[in-house]
């Protein structure tokens, strides 16, 4: 079965032999190196106050609708968190192998059997299913196959965008159209000289008439 992250976060979370109601997902963290979610972090309620705890991927024991389970609550440590945040890489630029923009991630989709990456939701309510072998997660950019702009699909359901909302649709434009100059070889308009980066000339006004 697979599931977005954006449809995870903010779900209770449950211990499955002692039934205590532990806190909601408060943040969920990826590794790089294997395109996988290595854990969460658990906003918890009392008898911990309120703090923020980390839970191991491999101890969730079930995602059900409306609830996630732990098999009880040893499964929660106050560990260091591993890997990048998914709030981290919501709204990085995505482009294919190829040198083409594909937009903004909106969200990732996850295989819950393996937790690896299957497909990234994008600006635009479309989605690309990746290769994990070519897929990139930078620290400016995620990079996935070649010819990927030619499976680019519908996400198929409504895909909020999270950073859209909060930063609006100026940003989203800013940034794609930026990652396009810069793939072009033409980065923010400017036009080389003497090898110093000038701002290019306007031409000047012919004389007014008298």
């Amino acid at each position: 079965m697979r599931s977005w992250l954006k449809d995870i976060k903010g779900m209770w979370v449950a211990t499955y032999t002692e039934g205590i109601m532990v806190g909601t997902v408060n943040g969920i963290y990826l590794d790089p190196a294997t395109k996988s979610v290595v854990g969460l972090i658990l906003r918890t309620g009392t008898p911990l106050a309120g703090a923020d705890v980390w839970v191991d991927i491999k101890d969730v024991k079930k995602i059900g609708v409306d609830l996630i389970f732990l098999p009880n609550e040893h499964s929660i440590s106050k560990g260091e968190q591993r890997g990048k945040r998914l709030a981290q890489l919501v709204g990085m630029p995505v482009s294919s192998k190829d040198g083409k923009a594909l937009g903004n991630l909106a969200d990732i989709e996850v295989d819950r059997d393996t937790w690896q990456i299957t497909e990234l939701g994008l600006s635009g309510n479309q989605s690309v299913a990746v290769d994990i072998q070519e897929m990139v997660l930078g620290e400016d950019l995620i990079l996935v196959q070649n010819n990927a702009a030619a499976v680019l699909r519908s996400a198929g359901k409504h895909m909020e965008n999270i950073v859209e909302s909060v930063l609006g649709k100026d940003f989203f434009k800013s940034t794609t159209d930026a990652v396009k100059r810069a793939l072009r070889g033409n980065e923010a308009d400017l036009t080389q000289k003497g090898g110093e980066v000038q701002p290019e000339e306007k031409p000047s006004e012919p004389d007014e008439q008298k």
